[in-house]
């Protein structure tokens, strides 16, 4: 051990010592604290308090019974505030805030929120003995290690119930904190200030969540939905894992109230009158067959949709709290591309987005230039996955994909005198495909900045476009109204004044026009920058109704299982 590693080490010793000597003949919570007094409650529990918040922080446990707090720093902070007094209760009685926030958590799925997070049961239970409990005698209200052990739940339920309203929880909370600045300020302490001078908490949640009229518009329909949902936990059927799919499919629909698994037979009959007995009771055709369909059906219960609902939410609170005026939108799993004007849609277009293999990336850009008849310069990903095989069967093969060979000044390079065997996930060259309208970008493409070599473009392949489900691209995005989009942008960019001599004039409309006719490859700087936002929301609320999009990347399933699968 080095000596800055011991001093380190020394250094904590003396500090969690201090703590911990600080605390001694402090009760933590656990430990009976009794007052004499109702009036001297508040003193006692303020000492509760501060002891074991510090020794939690300090050694990441307390003697008593918190081992499941959440937030520790972060509720710390909240009582340093305070003076470490206590915030919900007073002297021996439950303020109305702490009822206010009870009733909130009791509710909070209107929010596409979780109960069980906010620990919902055990502050009743501590409510019940407490306030309404008169058998246990005047020892246990006067117990001020109880009333400060309420206090410190319901502020962790608290802080932990306001985070999710303002920023979601599809991040962990150190992660979250280094990305929204608010959180990091005084945001929980003014969010408990405005319970205190008598704001609702359902005024205080408001105030936390976004401004999105997306958001509110699911929001309003899962508050419809809650009422008749039946939101039991079933078993998932993965579709994809063939060795489990029959005993999946059976465990599974000996859940459903309509299905009896018959005992005689074989397997695969019993599954077959299983599935019969499903698909009757759904007005599906009867015919006892493993289907997609089938597992789409199964999959698709009162509680997967809530929980889709819920991630939708989430994801809003991962945009800006005020969007641009005007923006750019493309929602993956919708495959249609918006240019938005608050809740106005000026332009709809289809899109095709990214493979699974080949994802197009989330991201927050904004629109830079746009090329007429551009080059296709060929992403590493293609090259690594076709190119370099393709050039190890036939160098050949470069020309028949009408691709061509140059080096990092555009110099040509001869496919055949390339050592191809060597070259395994890069080369030191250029592939390129010459502009033209069997140019893989089409004749136009837009720009904006990012790390993943993406952009949205026309494409030589229109017919994709009648297609139901299209993620067929290498991850670029494909615009139908690719020409709508381009005209739009130079119709925003003529509305700009100009701010000095030397900067770039808008481009008139005609002269696009003019380029697209000739097949000239022209660059036309953005000077406005359209904001683009990229996403993935698999559901929406279009005319007042609620569509369900395809989970084409499997993300909210991932989400689902990793943050909601225990969530009651």
């Amino acid at each position: 051990m080095n000596r800055s590693t011991l001093l380190v080490l020394l250094c904590s010793i003396f500090f969690i010592g201090a703590v911990i000597g600080s605390c001694k003949g402090k009760a933590r919570v656990g430990e009976v604290e009794i007052a004499e007094d109702t009036s001297d409650i508040n003193d006692l529990a303020t000492g509760v308090i501060q002891a074991t918040l510090e020794e939690l922080q300090a050694t990441g446990k307390a003697e008593g019974k918190l081992p499941a707090l959440r937030s520790v720093p972060l509720v710390k902070k909240v009582y340093a505030h305070f003076s470490y007094r206590p915030i919900w209760t007073n002297n021996g009685e439950w303020k109305p805030m702490a009822d206010s926030l009870l009733a909130f958590i009791d509710s909070s799925r209107q929010y596409g929120l979780f109960p069980g997070d906010y620990y919902g049961n055990k502050l009743a239970g501590l409510r019940q003995r407490l306030v309404e409990d008169t058998t246990a005698g005047a020892v246990t209200k006067l117990n001020a290690s109880l009333w400060a052990e309420a206090d410190l739940w319901l502020t962790t339920a608290f802080v932990r119930l306001t985070k999710d309203l303002r920023a979601g929880r599809l991040f962990p909370d150190s992660i979250l904190l280094q990305r929204d600045s608010v959180l990091r300020d005084n945001f929980f302490t003014g969010q408990v200030t405005a319970l205190q001078q008598g704001a609702s908490m359902q005024q205080v949640a408001e105030s936390s969540e976004p401004e999105h009229p997306g958001y509110h518009q699911v929001k309003a329909y899962l508050q419809d939905f809650l009422p008749g949902a039946n939101l039991r936990k079933y078993t998932y059927v993965n579709p994809k894992d063939s060795a489990r799919l029959p005993a999946r499919l059976r465990k599974r629909l000996g859940e459903e109230a309509s299905v009896v698994l018959h005992k005689k037979g074989t397997d695969s009959l019993v599954l077959a009158d299983a599935i019969r007995q499903y698909q009757k009771s759904k007005g599906l055709k009867p015919d006892g067959k493993i289907s997609a369909a089938l597992v789409t059906e199964l999959n698709n219960n009162d509680r997967d949709r809530f929980i889709r609902l819920a991630i939708a939410l989430d994801r809003y609170k991962g945009l800006p709290r005020t969007m641009p005026d005007q923006y750019i939108w493309v929602n993956i799993p919708s495959y249609r591309m918006q240019v938005r004007a608050g809740d106005s849609v000026l332009l709809e277009s289809k899109v095709v987005v990214g493979t699974p293999k080949t994802r197009t990336p989330e991201l927050t850009s904004a629109i830079s230039d746009m090329v007429t008849y551009p080059k296709w310069t060929i992403p590493p990903s293609i090259i690594k996955k076709d190119i370099i095989p393709g050039m190890k069967r036939n160098p050949g093969y470069i020309y028949r994909k009408g691709f061509s060979l140059v080096d990092n000044e555009g110099k040509p390079v001869d496919p055949y005198g390339v050592n191809w065997a060597k070259y395994h996930n890069s080369i030191p060259y250029k592939v390129v495909q010459g502009s033209g309208d069997d140019n893989a970008l089409g004749v136009m493409k837009f720009n904006f900045s990012n790390d993943h070599s993406v952009y949205l473009h026309d494409t030589n392949q229109r017919y994709l476009f009648s297609k139901k489900s299209r993620a067929l691209s290498h991850g670029c995005v494909r615009v139908e109204q690719w020409d709508a989009l381009a005209y739009y942008i130079l119709r925003q960019d003529s509305t700009l004044r100009e701010e000095n001599a030397i900067s770039p004039k808008a481009v008139p409309a005609d002269s696009l026009r003019s380029w697209l006719a000739q097949k000239k490859k022209k660059y036309i700087r953005v000077r406005g920058n359209i904001p683009l936002f990229i996403r993935y929301f698999t559901c929406d609320v279009i005319n007042g109704k609620l569509v369900f999009y395809e989970d084409v990347y499997g993300e909210d399933r991932r989400l689902q299982e990793k943050y909601f699968v225990q969530k009651n």
